[in-house]
């Protein structure tokens, strides 16, 4: 991947940076992501909203593939590599959060920096 957002994310009007869905949060949680047929891999969640959010992960993923994201004590949640830079990857999550659990999320890993 080229680092720009997919066509999929520009279709929903999913700019980096701007027009989010939903509002985003800084997280830091330590999290295993994996591709399908593949082993688990260790992330950084660094910011989580409704629809997706942002890691960093030194093991090189494929964008625009399907991940399973899993949070220390969560199920694996099904998620798509919508954009990728470096080490870092923009994800939605094939079905939405609840906002009672993304508020969970939230207070229980939060983090010292604000996301955009």
């Amino acid at each position: 991947m080229n680092g720009k957002p997919s066509e999929r994310m520009m279709n929903k009007q999913f700019k980096r940076g701007d027009h989010r869905i939903s509002t985003r949060a800084g997280v830091e949680i330590l999290a295993e992501v994996r591709e399908p047929g593949l082993g688990r891999v260790s992330a950084m969640i660094l910011d989580l909203s409704l629809t997706g959010f942002r890691m960093r992960c030194i093991t090189r993923l494929n964008a625009e593939k399907r991940i399973y994201m899993t949070l220390p004590s969560f199920a694996a949640l099904e998620s798509v590599i919508c954009w990728a830079e470096g080490d870092y990857y923009g994800c939605e999550f094939v079905q939405s959060l609840y906002p009672a659990v993304f508020d969970h999320i939230v207070k229980k890993y939060p983090t010292l920096i604000m996301a955009d």
